[in-house]
C-alpha cells in the first residue's frame, strides 16, 4: 500500500489525499478491532465475529484506496480520483486557471455545486484545497450513474500550493 500507486506512468505527477483522511480511518479500525474484541468475549456466535472482522477490514480499504488512487497530472492530462469508482479526466489545454483555496464542504464527497457556474466537488473529509476553472465544460458521470457538466472543479489534496504549482507547469508544457 505505501508504495503502490495504481495508474502512475513515468512522467506523470501523483498528488496524494489522504494525509489527513488515514489517521482518522486507522484510529476508527483501531475501535473496531477492540469492539471486535470484546465483542468475541461477551457473544458466542461466529457469524458476529466474522461480521466485525469484516467491518474492520473494510474501514481499513478506505485508507488503502485513498492511498493507492492518487490524482494524476502528465502527459497532457490531469486525472482526478475519489475512491475507487471515480475518476474523471480532464486535458490540461482546458485549464483556464488554477488556484489554492481552501473549502468546506456538506453533503456527498463527490457532487455538483448549486451554483451559478457548474461546478464539481471532489472532497475529502469535507475540505476541498484547488480550484481549477475550465474553458469549456467537460462531462463528469459520478459513481450513482448521474451527469453533468462542470466548468469549474475543486478537489482535495495533500498541499494545495504545491498541485497547483504542478498543475500550471505541466498545463504550460501542454
Amino acid at each position: 500500500m505505501l508504495r503502490r500507486r495504481i495508474g502512475v506512468g513515468t512522467g506523470d505527477v501523483a498528488l496524494g489525499h489522504a494525509r489527513e483522511l488515514v489517521p482518522m480511518v486507522l484510529a476508527l479500525a483501531f475501535v473496531l478491532g477492540l469492539e471486535t474484541a470484546v465483542v468475541g468475549l461477551l457473544v458466542p456466535w461466529p457469524i458476529v465475529h466474522v461480521l466485525d472482522v469484516l467491518a474492520v477490514l473494510q474501514v481499513l480499504s478506505v485508507a488503502a484506496v485513498a492511498v493507492t488512487r492518487p490524482h494524476l497530472v502528465g502527459g497532457g492530462r490531469r486525472l482526478l480520483r475519489g475512491g475507487a469508482l471515480f475518476e474523471v479526466e480532464v486535458p490540461l489545454t482546458l485549464v483556464e486557471s488554477v488556484r489554492a483555496e481552501r473549502e468546506r464542504h456538506s453533503g456527498a464527497a463527490i457532487q455538483f455545486a448549486d451554483k451559478d457556474v457548474p461546478e464539481l466537488h471532489i472532497a475529502v473529509g469535507g475540505w476541498t484545497d484547488v480550484v481549477v476553472k475550465l474553458e469549456k465544460a467537460v462531462s463528469v458521470t459520478k459513481p450513482d450513474g448521474t451527469s453533468g457538466m462542470a466548468n469549474r472543479v475543486r478537489f482535495r489534496c495533500d498541499d494545495g500550493k504545491n498541485a497547483v504549482t504542478k498543475i500550471r507547469a505541466e498545463a504550460a508544457r501542454v
